[in-house]
């Protein structure tokens, strides 16, 4: 039970089936990337993309103690043999729970492949007195255990969880533009009823302008028109005012 090459790095691509990992996608678009490296330099087995983020999955599972324990005889020695391996997978558990790098673009969670359905019932599913919780163990490191016939259902599951994340963040995008033309809108509103006072307050200047340009030019005519004794005679003043013409109100 050796867990399968994943060969070089490979750029990404629609992924292809595979006797061990798998990591498919039924529409052929799940763009994945083998022997992934982080901005530290450290190296992930492969990884997953989708819309934007990268699911982390480690494949480097422990077999060898397994393979050992597998074959104890002795209870005395199963015994030991199975907190040897235990242990190592805790360790094992540790370091793939450091594949999680929200700075790297990663999920909260990475992957754990276990290539084998059996040690992956014997480690998940089984539960024995006075053995530690791996399940519990793998939720503290934010670790997901996953065997050749859960891998992908897994990976479905979190498809579905980052587009609708990702349909989330478009939609609070949406409503943060809505916001911000809504915000321009009242301003331009605000604006547009300043521009209506200023525009009404000078209407009534003008008006109030007018009718005393009126009352001045009555006076004005009326002085034309009276006359004036020079020498004891009666004499008209030469002044005289077109009739002013009637503004249009606007």
């Amino acid at each position: 039970m050796g867990v399968p090459p994943f060969g070089r790095r490979s750029p990404p691509s629609c992924v292809p089936p595979s006797r061990g990992l798998r990591v498919r996608s039924s529409s052929c678009r799940t763009p994945y990337e083998v022997q992934y490296t982080y901005r530290d330099g450290s190296r992930v087995d492969a990884i997953v993309r989708y819309a934007g983020r990268i699911v982390p999955i480690d494949a480097k599972f422990p077999n060898e103690t397994w393979n050992a324990l597998a074959k104890a005889e002795d209870p005395a020695d199963r015994r030991a043999k199975k907190r040897a391996f235990l242990q190592q997978v805790r360790r094992h558990i540790d370091a793939v729970g450091r594949y999680v790098s929200p700075a790297d673009g990663t999920i909260d969670f990475a992957v754990m492949y276990i290539p084998s359905e059996s040690v992956y019932y014997d480690l998940v599913l089984r539960e024995e007195e006075g053995e530690p919780d791996l399940r519990a163990y793998c939720a503290e490191r934010k670790v997901i255990p996953a065997s050749p016939n859960t891998l992908l259902a897994y990976l479905q599951v979190v498809s579905l969880g980052v587009r609708g994340l990702a349909m989330q963040e478009r939609t609070r995008e949406l409503q943060q533009g809505v916001a911000a033309v809504r915000r321009e809108f009242e301003r331009f509103v605000e604006l547009h009823d300043q521009l209506g006072r200023h525009l009404e307050n000078a209407t009534k200047k003008f008006d109030e302008t007018d009718r005393a340009l009126s009352r001045a030019s009555s006076a004005i005519e009326t002085l034309a028109q009276a006359p004036i004794a020079a020498g004891g005679e009666q004499v008209a003043l030469p002044l005289r005012m077109e009739p002013r013409r009637e503004t249009e109100e606007s």
